[in-house]
């Protein structure tokens, strides 16, 4: 697998947003999982984990969990938290 396969350079992600098991938020337009993150803060969404997405595949890319170091740009190499068969 190509580590960028999908991965361009704005707007590469898309993200469900979860409280508990409940999704309470789904993005489709993602460039910067922190700045996300940030948004969320000042918005007072609160969340227990984020999936994202790399949304020209629709491929999971990996979950952070609230408290996470959220990484910026995450790609195959450099992500978050993984599930064994993503």
């Amino acid at each position: 697998m190509n580590i960028y396969e999908g991965l361009k350079d704005k707007n590469d992600y898309s993200v469900s947003v979860y409280l508990g098991k409940e999704r309470r938020l789904f993005t489709e337009y993602v460039h910067s999982i922190y700045s996300y993150s940030q948004w969320m803060s000042k918005q007072n969404i609160t969340w227990d984990y984020i999936l994202i997405y790399v949304r020209r595949t629709r491929k999971i890319l990996c979950y952070y969990k609230n408290g996470d170091f959220l990484h910026s740009r995450p790609d195959f190499q450099i992500r978050g938290r993984i599930k064994t068969g993503w």
